[in-house]
């Protein structure tokens, strides 16, 4: 994906013992769905998603990078108790609190495993052109 040419997205980086993605995003709540969307298309093909299925989700944030991982990491928490895969958020940061739904179903194949999300060089920031990035790291 070129991240020049779209205004929010994700790609896979290299990484030598775990799995890791780059996103960036014109907001930090379309960074957090853009980080859904990257997890979950390390473990299945998201066009192969149907959105059967919808959960709301509220998570308490002290800081960006914290809520970050709670997000993914509760959302692997939910795709483990309904064996689901998501496809589709929505995100909103405001008060203390993330609040967001989440789109998806089941799924006949997966690519690979997703355990955690981790706070390994983890870092949120806001680009001199405005725009939020992160990388992050998954235990597989």
């Amino acid at each position: 994906m070129n991240e020049q040419a779209t205004p929010a997205g994700f790609e896979e980086l290299d990484h030598t013992a775990d799995r890791a993605i780059r996103v960036w995003a014109r907001t930090p709540a379309e960074l957090f769905e853009q980080a859904a969307r990257g997890m979950f298309a390390l473990m299945v093909d998201l066009s192969q998603v149907s959105t059967i299925a919808r959960h709301d989700l509220t998570i308490e944030m002290d800081d960006l990078e914290s809520a970050l991982v709670d997000w993914l990491n509760e959302l692997l928490y939910w795709h483990e108790m309904h064996h689901e895969v998501y496809s589709e958020f929505t995100v909103s940061l405001a008060e203390g609190q993330l609040r967001a739904q989440c789109a998806g179903g089941p799924v006949t194949s997966m690519q690979a495993a997703v355990k955690a999300a981790t706070f390994h060089d983890l870092v949120i920031r806001e680009d001199e052109a405005g725009v939020w990035r992160v990388e992050i790291v998954f235990d597989t």
